[in-house]
């Protein structure tokens, strides 16, 4: 009796972490039960449609689209993260992110999440970045080597809306985004602000890539990944 009274007790604290978990963290929740849920995975085993309502073959084609660009920026990618279309705020706590998109990372996997506002090449390009990434650096590396405005730089490579370019006027203060190191740096409130930061790494990030050759990102990635720092990457 003892005994299946502490399994009942470990069980409802497994219960009551996960569900806590879960409320918190709505989106890495859902990365990590996805795999459970009844939802429609495409044939490449990397597409979850969410369940929603629309045209498959339209998001599909989408979705090809996107990897086709990252494709003609830096060779074709290699991540299959799980992709879900969401079509309103109330799927995987959807009010608790933003309704255009949104990666997010548990351990080694990778989930992106497109809102109803977000169903353009630029962004799931842009999402997709994110999880390539990810792939190529691993997760260890990714979170104790590779500052935001990188990663975010490196996704706006692959985001081609206007209205993250920088007037040319603000060009000589686009360095000022390599102080914002952290996402609490980074995403501020401000939403001008934001677009700023978002502008600028695009900037900071094309600068590199024009003389480092966006050919060679994978490579370089690669080998921050076997242990090359950050800082060391960025100066070769």
């Amino acid at each position: 009796m003892r005994l299946r009274r502490l399994i009942a007790i470990l069980l409802g604290l497994t219960s009551v972490v996960a569900a806590g978990f879960a409320l918190a963290f709505p989106l890495p929740a859902a990365c990590v039960l996805v795999g459970v849920a009844n939802l429609q995975v495409a044939s490449d085993g990397s597409t979850d449609f969410g369940g929603a309502k629309h045209d498959d073959v339209a998001l599909k084609r989408l979705t090809q689209a996107a990897r086709s660009r990252i494709g003609a920026v830096f060779g074709d990618p290699k991540a299959t993260p799980i992709l879900i279309y969401a079509d309103d705020d109330s799927r995987f706590g959807w009010s608790r992110a933003n309704r255009v998109g949104s990666t997010q990372f548990v351990g080694s996997r990778a989930c992106v999440v497109i809102g109803p506002e977000g169903r353009s090449v630029d962004v799931v390009a842009h999402e997709l970045m994110h999880a390539e990434l990810h792939h190529r650096v691993g997760w260890r590396r990714r979170l104790t080597q590779i500052p935001t405005w990188f990663d975010e730089g490196i996704a706006m490579q692959v985001d081609w809306r206007r209205r993250y370019l920088l007037p040319r006027e603000d060009l000589p203060r686009s360095r000022d985004v390599m102080d914002r190191k952290t996402a609490r740096a980074f995403f501020v409130a401000d939403d001008q602000a934001l677009t700023r930061n978002y502008a600028e790494a695009r900037q900071v990030v094309t600068d590199w890539l024009n003389n480092a050759g966006a050919e060679t990102l994978y490579s370089r990635l690669e080998q921050v990944r076997e242990g090359r720092s950050f800082d060391e990457m960025l100066s070769r």
